[in-house]
């Protein structure tokens, strides 16, 4: 790996999902998908309609909170965070 590339990808965005039982029949299902920079998270899912919405928060951790408004949600991480690569 390159060392430039090293510096660019600790500032990479993580990406999430957010996982939930929304219909609650045991069937668990990524409900959201985001990517989290280090002052922000941005988080995208799906209407019942087939549109998609988008919304911004202070961290994945905000956006699971969110969720968790609306049922038991939890967060699951696509990659460790990068750390000396």
């Amino acid at each position: 790996m390159i060392e430039d590339d090293v510096i660019l990808l600790e500032g990479a965005p993580r990406l999430f999902g957010i996982v939930a039982d929304p219909f609650d029949d045991d069937h668990p299902q990524v409900v959201a998908w985001g990517h989290e920079l280090p002052d922000q998270a941005v988080l995208t899912w799906r209407l019942g309609n087939g549109k998609s919405e988008i919304a911004v928060f202070q961290s994945a951790e905000a956006a699971l909170a969110t969720a968790q408004l609306l049922y038991p949600a939890r967060i699951l991480w696509t990659a460790p965070a990068v750390q000396g690569v």
